[in-house]
């Protein structure tokens, strides 16, 4: 099932507007969601909500909520994203003997094929009102065993609300962070705004979202990947193509992309 452009932008706009009318005040670590909770085979990350860890650096996650806390809500309630990776990423991975691994409450899809990570204001994602960016925790993290080097993005945004056209991330190599937000990719603001609602049936779910969003690596983070890691990899080839299943209810536990499915050992 799909909408005309203008439906798209209506939907959008309506959800919006009666989304945007709660905000959060800063306090205790959320509790997680009913309805799509982390991954349990994640590792743990440097920002603490909502994975439940202890270590809460000051100052450490760059796109943090002001300390007013006041955080409006994305137009999804609850729902989950898929982010299969690009097969010349992980051929390039592979042949360079690269480990992936997620990062809470992002987890690992299974076979190594990418990451997915639960969705919306329900304990996740938020729009940071001061800044124009829809943010969210967790993330991804590239390690070479052979030597030890790791690239991790923990922490991540698209940006800037409602003009999106960019994802970035907080970069830490060798598990020290480093001194600058790292642009991660570039994508066009007509294409995002007419798929931000792509009505459809998944797994006798209505899903809500953009189910075929492709994202591939800037220069930036291709030239930090390959310092690091020693990998071969070059600007602009595909790194994940994001579905994402979501409802505008809150605790719907939402299906992945078909086809897709989470590794969680730790659940079996």
């Amino acid at each position: 099932m799909r909408c005309t452009k203008s439906t798209v932008a209506l939907t959008a706009a309506a959800l919006l507007s009666l989304t945007a009318s709660a905000a959060q005040a800063a306090g205790p670590d959320p509790e997680y969601p009913k309805g799509n909770p982390p991954a349990t085979n994640c590792g743990p990350s440097f920002y603490n909500p909502p994975t439940g860890q202890n270590d809460k650096p000051e100052g450490h996650y760059y796109d943090e909520i002001p300390s007013t806390g006041l955080a409006w809500w994305f137009f999804a309630q609850s729902g989950t994203g898929t982010l299969p990776m690009g097969e010349e990423l992980l051929a390039e991975m592979k042949r360079a003997g690269i480990r992936i691994e997620a990062i809470c409450p992002v987890g690992a899809l299974k076979g190594a094929k990418g990451v997915w990570t639960p969705v919306g204001s329900d304990g996740y994602s938020g729009i940071n009102v001061f800044n124009g960016r829809i943010w969210y925790p967790g993330g991804w993290k590239f390690t070479n065993p052979r030597t030890g080097r790791s690239h991790r993005i923990d922490g991540f945004w698209l940006h800037d609300f409602p003009f999106i056209n960019k994802a970035s991330g907080n970069a830490y190599i060798d598990e020290k962070r480093v001194p600058h937000q790292l642009h991660l990719s570039s994508y066009d603001t007509v294409d995002f705004l007419t798929h931000l609602l792509e009505p459809r049936i998944n797994q006798g779910k209505v899903s809500l979202g953009p189910d075929n969003w492709r994202f591939n690596l800037t220069g930036a983070y291709v030239k930090e990947l390959n310092d690091v890691l020693g990998t071969k990899l070059k600007p602009g080839v595909h790194f994940a193509t994001l579905e994402i299943n979501a409802s505008v209810l809150p605790g719907q536990n939402m299906p992945l992309k078909p086809g897709y499915a989470k590794d969680e050992p730790a659940a079996r």
